[in-house]
């Protein structure tokens, strides 16, 4: 079941797209979640983030500072399903 997403940015041009591509899959796949972002590093390190962008989903690290396609997302999502 998905109940939490997070995604972890820094504000580069590759974590703007890697977030961008998040929301266009969740919206794509019909999901009403809401997806909690954040360029905040004190956040990050309370989550043991450590490399940006991070993608969370439950709470279990699914990306850590990869880029990631929104149908890659897509397939990581539908695990929740």
């Amino acid at each position: 079941m998905l109940e939490r997403i997070q995604v972890f940015t820094r504000g580069c041009s590759r974590s703007i797209v890697v977030e961008k591509n998040l929301r266009k899959a969740v919206a794509k796949m019909g999901l009403t979640i809401n997806i909690e972002a954040s360029d905040d590093p004190l956040v990050a390190k309370e989550e043991n983030i450590t490399a940006f962008p991070s993608v969370k989903i439950n709470g279990e690290l699914k990306v850590d500072g990869s880029f990631t396609s929104s149908a890659q997302f897509e397939e990581i999502l539908t695990e929740y399903l």
